[in-house]
Parts: structure tokens; C-alpha cells; sequence
């Protein structure tokens, strides 16, 4: 009977979701993203905000004109307000969401350049396989990262820079991806 219980939950529920950062609050979905990704994508991304980009692209329209693989698709214009102010040096504390793991897979942290979509200087943190069966279950889901101290000029301001969470499931062929908008100040 409890089986049965779980499974009809799990269906209601849907389970589409796969992972998605929770601390620090990450990008969401806006009007901005919908006049760009439309609104079959934006829908979708909304309704499982843990999973694989893939499914988006399934149901991309005509409507379509966004980089889905930028923060999800997820715009800074609609995010503007929650940019985080961070020194060099800070520690941040983030835990993410696993909803279901799938293995292989590689993750990593990193900081991105907004306009060019790529990586600022190294990854942050970097897992070659995640999620992983470690002694610590809890380091992949929940770590800090440190703000180099390489980065006052290049994201001086919000909307240049954004910590991008990103994982590849490479048997399901799925991307996720959470952005955190930051700005360094002195």
C-alpha cells in the first residue's frame, strides 16, 4: 500500500525535474524571456524549473529567438533586481535540488562572461562525475564557492557577469543550468 502511495504521489507530481540551484536564488522566467524564447518554451521551463533543457527545445515555435543554453534561456532583464552585490573573497553557500540523478555526468561552477556566453578564467568548483557515490552524499548538493579576486573589473556591474551552476547527463543527453547574477564591489 505505501508503494502504491509513492507512486501515485511521484505521478501527480509529475516528476519531470531533475536538478536546479535553490541557494542563492537563481534566474527565472519574465516577460523578456517569453518575448525571446516564446511562449511554449517559457511554459515549459516555468512548469519544471529542475529540468533538462532538452525538453524546452521540444516544443520551441516560431516564436524561438533565444541562446536556451545562456541561463536557460532565463534573461537578465527580468532578473535585474536580485543581482547580488559580492566582494572578493566571499564565501558563498549553495545547495542544489537533486530531484533524480542521472550517471554519468559532469558538473561544474563557473563564472560567465554574459555577452559571449564563456567561461572567465577556471571553474570554480568542477566534478568530473556527477552526482557522485561519495563518503559525503552531501558535497554534491550542497558546497560553497569562494569569489576570486580576478573579477572587479570584468563584473564590475550586474548584468556582465553571472555564476553559472551547469551539469550534463551524458547518458540522457540532458543539459541543466541555474545563473546566479552578481556584481563585485569594492
Amino acid at each position: 500500500m505505501l508503494f502504491t502511495h509513492a507512486i501515485v504521489a511521484a505521478l501527480a507530481t509529475g516528476v519531470m525535474g531533475h536538478a536546479v540551484v535553490q541557494t542563492p536564488e537563481p534566474r527565472t522566467t519574465g516577460p523578456k524571456q517569453e518575448e525571446l524564447c516564446g511562449t511554449a518554451v517559457t511554459n515549459n521551463l516555468d512548469s519544471d524549473l529542475a529540468g533538462p533543457i532538452e525538453n524546452a527545445l521540444k516544443v520551441a515555435d516560431a516564436d524561438f529567438k533565444c541562446n536556451i543554453f545562456l541561463c536557460r534561456g532565463y534573461q537578465f532583464e527580468d532578473n535585474a533586481e536580485y543581482v547580488r552585490n559580492v566582494t572578493a573573497g566571499e564565501v558563498i553557500p549553495f545547495h542544489v535540488d537533486l530531484v533524480a540523478g542521472h550517471r554519468p555526468g559532469h558538473a561544474n561552477i563557473s563564472v560567465i562572461d554574459l555577452a559571449n556566453n564563456t567561461i572567465i578564467g577556471e571553474p570554480l568548483l568542477t566534478w568530473a562525475d556527477w552526482p557522485t557515490e561519495n563518503p559525503d552524499p552531501l558535497a554534491d548538493t550542497d558546497f560553497n564557492i569562494t569569489i576570486p579576486d580576478t573579477l572587479a573589473e570584468a563584473c564590475d556591474v550586474g548584468g556582465k557577469c553571472a555564476i553559472q551552476w551547469f551539469w550534463y547527463a551524458e547518458t540522457n543527453k540532458q543539459t541543466y543550468e541555474s545563473c546566479i547574477d552578481f556584481a563585485v564591489v569594492a
